[in-house]
């Protein structure tokens, strides 16, 4: 085991009392990791199956199945004086809002983390152990049943080393952050975890997963909007996941039609509810085909690139990938696809007005990249081809 890792073995937490004096140990300490083992394939909401949390000195397990009181550890996450250390933590930090309703603050993400000092993003906890402690992990356990009681020695060692290098890799990138000056970047990047609307499903974004609703306009679209809400309610008094209760095809299908018949929808290939769900559905539709046109949601417009921005979105994109590579940054933390054309057409044609909606010029990413690009297409820099033996570079030279 690393010297930079906790010597004593996992602690398996059995009675209250050890709750609150690890919880007083983590706020003495300032910092905490956090990990979370949960089984979500079969239910509507994620039944958490193990807590994992470490300090400089102790792991701890903690059984969610001994029906402790574990509001004392959601308290710490949400805690903004104490410091959270996850990795890849939206999923495990999504449990504590939904048990506690409360937002998650002061998070350090060490993949995120990771990808603002020179490492890919993402990248697996066993790859960011080996690269920072020299330390290599085995994760051999990612389908274990974590609901099986007892827990075997290996299940617990497995646990145990979702947080067991988290403090010393928190430590070890920090340092990191601050020679390189990025500190406030990741910062800002971790603000991200304290948006209630990260963990929300909201029904806009459901319309826009739902593949074929794309087609769908007017009466049809509210129509699907309705029985989303209607499937998502069934699956949580089912508590099946949402998907497995009426495919999505189907309700498209459904919306596109607007039948009401009991017999037309029953007839429909791969629908397995009961006969009462059945009419449930059918009375939703013919609600929603009730409802007025100026409450109907409104369409996402199809994304339409034109030729000639796709080839100014290709020539950012390339920039911006260089700028990473020269600057030890991971260009899937600094960009999207979407941020690139957001930006391509906020300076072209004035769309989105607002440069606040637009990524690539805010916070450190305006600072930093969004001064560039904006110099290039501003024509005060000039792109050229730089080359050094077999190595090739874009270089952006000053007009």
């Amino acid at each position: 085991m690393s010297k930079e890792a906790p010597r004593n073995p996992p602690v398996l937490v059995e009675r209250q009392d050890q709750i609150s004096e690890f919880c007083a140990e983590c706020r003495a300490e300032g910092r905490f990791a956090f990990d979370t083992e949960f089984v979500m394939e079969d239910r509507y909401e994620s039944e958490i199956c193990l807590i994992q949390l470490a300090t400089e000195s102790t792991v701890a397990l903690i059984d969610p199945f001994l029906k402790l009181d574990l509001d004392p550890i959601w308290k710490l996450v949400c805690d903004p004086i104490v410091e959270t250390i996850v990795h890849a933590g939206q999923e495990d930090l999504g449990l504590c809002v939904q048990h506690s309703g409360q937002t998650p603050r002061a998070i350090f993400d060490v993949q995120i983390a990771a990808g603002l000092v020179g490492f890919d993003y993402p990248l697996s906890l066993q790859r960011i152990v080996q690269s920072l402690l020299h330390v290599r992990i085995h994760k051999a356990k990612t389908l274990t049943d974590w609901r099986r009681r007892p827990l075997s020695a290996s299940q617990v060692r497995y646990a145990a080393e979702d947080v067991l290098y988290l403090p010393a890799m928190h430590r070890t990138l920090c340092d990191r952050l601050t020679r390189l000056k990025r500190l406030s970047w990741a910062r800002e990047e971790f603000r991200q975890f304290e948006d209630l609307s990260l963990y929300r499903r909201a029904t806009e974004e459901k319309l826009k997963r739902v593949k074929g609703a794309g087609s769908l306009e007017g009466r049809a679209l509210v129509v699907l909007h309705e029985l989303l809400e209607w499937r998502d309610g069934l699956a949580q008094t089912l508590n099946r996941p949402v998907r497995t209760v009426v495919k999505d095809h189907l309700l498209v299908e459904i919306a596109k039609t607007g039948a009401t018949a009991f017999a037309e929808v029953r007839d429909l290939r791969g629908l397995n509810i009961s006969d009462k769900h059945v009419r449930e559905l059918c009375q939703v539709v013919q609600r929603a085909s009730e409802i007025p046109a100026e409450r109907w949601p409104t369409a996402t417009p199809r994304e339409v690139e034109a030729p000639r921005e796709g080839i100014l979105v290709d020539l950012i994109t390339a920039i911006v990938k260089n700028y990473c590579l020269d600057n030890g940054l991971a260009y899937s933390i600094v960009a999207t696809k979407r941020s690139i054309r957001d930006f391509v057409r906020h300076r072209t044609i004035g769309e989105p007005k607002d440069a606040a909606e637009v990524e690539l010029l805010g916070g450190w990413r305006g600072e930093t990249v969004g001064v560039l690009l904006d110099e290039l297409m501003g024509g005060r820099r000039l792109v050229r081809v730089e080359t050094n033996g077999r190595d090739r570079a874009l270089r952006l030279d000053p007009r």
